[in-house]
């Protein structure tokens, strides 16, 4: 299967990528340009959480390079992201690995996230401006376009963006920050959820209802929705965990 682009990690949080690769930029199939550190690591994310890649596996940086056709620095910007997601671990002196997932911390992840995204969107209620309600608008109009398309790589984007949105919407910069920062880490897990049956259209519905419970400021109401909007990630995710063909989760009860 041809590996397509889903929304990055960068879409919540400052990239990596060196000015050089920002200068080096292929596209996708749909003509959205890509520096070849976002190809490296889409690649990966996908080769991780599908148990291609499973836990301790080394990460070569030559032959990477050899495999995606670029130099070494692209390479080693996608390991640093993969490193700052959680999902890649590199020892002192020594190469890349692909990094176990603590099934705890995951979980404990998606509940502390759930509740920082549902607290963004119950301050946004009340501070939303009609600049930033017109400008989800046009995200969910775009998501709905391309779901409509059978675009997953493009709904995920947009998804990411809308989440992007709502939070700044809140207009607390401390609160934003500590939201993007974790948001960013849980990312790949996040997109994983996109590729369960249903989910796609279930977070499109879920996204117009918040949108226009913001708009009419319902805010215990939209508190309410964002915090089972995020959680039910985590769900998913444990479905793929339970039926993953290999051990990709690993969790220490000493």
């Amino acid at each position: 299967m041809t590996s397509k682009k889903v929304a990055s990690a960068a879409d919540y949080a400052p990239s990596a990528a060196s000015a050089s690769s920002r200068r080096t930029r292929v596209r996708n199939g749909g003509g959205r340009k890509l520096t070849q550190c976002e190809i490296v690591r889409s690649a990966l994310e996908r080769d991780i959480l599908t148990g291609q890649l499973p836990p301790d596996s080394p990460l070569d940086e030559d032959l990477m390079a050899e495999r995606f056709s670029v130099s070494r620095t692209p390479v080693r910007e996608a390991l640093l992201q993969l490193i700052e997601a959680g999902l890649v671990e590199k020892p002192s002196r020594q190469r890349a690995v692909v990094a176990p997932l603590d099934l705890r911390r995951l979980i404990q992840s998606f509940e502390t996230l759930s509740e920082l995204e549902a607290t963004c969107a119950r301050i946004a209620a009340r501070r939303i401006t009609e600049q930033e309600i017109q400008a989800l608008r046009e995200i969910q109009r775009l998501s709905e376009a391309a779901l409509v398309a059978g675009d997953q790589d493009e709904f995920g984007r947009q998804g990411g963006r809308f989440h992007l949105a709502l939070w700044r919407a809140a207009h607390n910069d401390v609160l934003f920050e500590i939201t993007r920062n974790l948001a960013a880490r849980m990312h790949p897990f996040r997109m994983f959820q996109l590729s369960a049956q249903g989910r796609p259209e279930a977070n499109n519905e879920d996204h117009r209802q918040i949108l226009e419970l913001l708009c009419a400021g319902k805010a215990e109401e939209v508190y309410t929705l964002m915090r089972g909007h995020v959680t039910v990630q985590g769900d998913v995710l444990a479905d793929y965990i339970s039926i993953a063909p290999r051990p990709v989760v690993y969790t220490d009860y000493a």
